[in-house]
């Protein structure tokens, strides 16, 4: 995608380099030559970053930023500034500049300070995104939930034996049911994922009882429609240091996806295990698997999803394994995957334990 600049300034010499340094290169770039010609250019066209000058005749810098934060508050401003303004740089970024560019500058200095500006538009952008996401998601969520434990009710046939037909109706809304549970619960699983906050991974958790013990109790993994047992094997519980909310996220991702790829009726077997000074979780299933290739390519990329034959008709967001390796990366481990194509898929979770 390519970037829209402004580049403000009354030397001519500045305009010139900065059209070399980013011209032809992921970016559209237009210059004005004073404030006035800066303010015009604004107002008729929305620019990712301006970069202005402080000093300038009739309008100047401090004045075309005050002004942008009236009529352009969604802009970015970085400043210009010779060596004798520093303290004004500092100053306009009381007024909201984002950063500020010293002359003369390196194209490499100019570079990083836009780069940085616009990753920091890409954050914001997706911080308001993720905020929109969990709200119409919570929103869904309930309305989304009865509509499925309605159908469930129907497909079981608490209200009387169905007819085959209406059987398989039944069973394509509550195929839908999961398919929008699934992207509910990953959009509210973004929004919690607030990774940066370190003091969240500080806590002492019992894999066992804490992660996994919370998730299997949950009714439709439970109680499965595909009738798929849940075979626990582990002697010893084990205590890492992390976050048990999101580490509930792996594991509950991990066990619908068994349940919504394994083959019906066949055991999901749950195993917990020491691997030297790290603990190991794994699930695994019958089913379709997972080819070595999309497994190394593909398989945990944010909105990936794999279509392979015995998979048709199944329905997801494809931000699970991503959410799932990205919360595995933030408390020090990683997930792996085996699989035999059209027999079985294990993937293991690797979390270090508590030192001592």
């Amino acid at each position: 995608m390519t970037s829209s600049l402004l580049f403000v300034d009354d030397e001519e010499i500045v305009l010139s380099s900065c059209m070399r340094i980013f011209s032809g290169k992921g970016y559209s770039v237009d210059v004005a030559r004073s404030g006035e010609e800066g303010l015009a250019k604004s107002g008729e066209k929305d620019y990712d970053i301006i970069v202005t000058d402080l000093k300038m005749p009739g309008i100047g810098g401090m004045e075309l930023l005050k002004t942008l934060r009236r009529t352009k508050p969604d802009s970015t401003v970085v400043v210009f500034t010779g060596y004798a303004t520093v303290e004004t740089a500092r100053q306009a970024l009381k007024y909201g500049a984002f950063d500020y560019i010293p002359k003369p500058f390196t194209p490499e200095e100019i570079r990083e300070v836009i780069e940085n500006a616009l990753q920091a538009r890409r954050d914001s952008t997706t911080a308001k995104m993720l905020d929109l996401m969990a709200i119409v998601s919570h929103e869904l969520k309930s309305p989304v939930a009865a509509v499925h434990t309605t159908a469930d009710t129907l497909y079981r046939g608490y209200f009387g034996k169905l007819a085959p037909e209406q059987q398989k109706t039944i069973a394509a809304i509550l195929r839908n049911c999961e398919y929008l549970e699934d992207i509910i619960r990953s959009y509210i699983d973004l929004s919690k994922m607030e990774l940066d906050e370190l003091d969240a991974f500080e806590e002492e958790v019992r894999f066992a009882a804490d992660v996994i013990n919370e998730v299997v109790e949950i009714p439709e993994i439970r109680d499965n429609i595909k009738k798929m047992p849940l075979c626990a094997e582990w002697e010893e519980d084990f205590i890492i240091r992390g976050d048990p909310r999101l580490l509930r996220i792996v594991v509950r991702n991990l066990v619908s996806n068994a349940i919504k790829y394994g083959r019906e009726g066949t055991p999901i077997r749950l195993a917990l295990a020491r691997e030297n000074e790290a603990m190991a979780f794994s699930v695994r299933n019958e089913g379709v698997g997972i080819r070595a290739e999309d497994i190394r390519k593909r398989l945990f990329k944010k909105f990936e999803r794999l279509r392979q034959k015995g998979t048709e008709g199944v329905k997801g967001s494809g931000l699970g394994l991503y959410i799932c390796k990205k919360i595995a990366e933030k408390h020090r481990g990683r997930i792996l995957v085996e699989s035999e194509p059209g027999q079985w898929i294990e993937f293991r979770l690797v979390l270090p334990l508590c030192a001592g």
